[in-house]
């Protein structure tokens, strides 16, 4: 035992015996087993203080209102030499 302790080990049982009948008396009549009751003294003190906060759901996806009148423009093909003379020109510098 802790030096700060004001319990006695020889009141240790004592105690526990006394902290046990008056569990037991505040169970009695309520419906509730030990079990139920240390499990939601369990749950007690596992859970935070603040519930964290809650996600809202996403708005459902819209189509565009707008259609797009602009197709997509056709690859251009760039001659051999123009990419020789550019490559040739990006080694000088």
């Amino acid at each position: 035992m802790p030096v700060e302790s004001w319990l006695k080990p020889e009141d240790v049982p004592e105690l526990a015996a006394r902290a046990t009948a008056m569990i037991d008396a505040a169970l009695t009549g309520s419906g509730l087993t030990r079990e139920t009751y240390w499990s939601a003294v369990r749950k007690g003190y596992n859970t935070p203080y603040n519930d964290p906060p809650r996600k809202r759901p996403l708005p459902p996806a819209q189509p565009n209102a707008v259609a797009s009148s602009v197709a997509t423009p056709e690859p251009v093909s760039v001659p051999p030499a123009v990419i020789a003379a550019l490559a040739a020109e990006v080694r000088a510098v």
